[in-house]
């Protein structure tokens, strides 16, 4: 069992992208996504640092835990991960699940600390 979810970080139109796995993060990505987005703000033009600081931020809790959390790289080609899967895209600064929407109004919607 488990909340299975898979985090795409995509920063070029080429190459492969990394993906964060998470075995409990399904229930609440929104927040957590636009948490960790606000977190990397500063660094939306340089994917490679929002990158580490999203999934630093995303992984805080568990850092040293054995379990919770997978990291590894895919081809942008047919990729089909089996779970839920949701694409950060800093070519085109948006986070698609279903529909793509830009960063600064994901954070507006979801993140607790802008709607708080």
């Amino acid at each position: 069992m488990g909340a299975r979810i898979n985090f795409v970080f995509k920063d070029s139109d080429k190459g492969p992208m990394v993906v964060l796995y998470s075995h409990w993060g399904q229930t609440e990505w929104e927040t957590d996504i636009a948490a960790a987005l606000e977190h990397a703000r500063p660094r939306w033009t340089d994917s490679s640092y929002a990158t580490r600081m999203m999934i630093s931020h995303l992984i805080q809790h568990s850092l040293l835990e054995e379990t919770g959390f997978g990291i590894y790289a895919i081809d942008q080609d047919g990729y089909d991960l089996g779970e839920q899967t949701v694409l950060i895209d800093f070519t085109t600064n948006t986070v698609t699940d279903n529909v793509s929407v830009n960063f600064d109004k994901f954070v507006a919607a979801y993140s607790p600390l802008v709607s708080a």
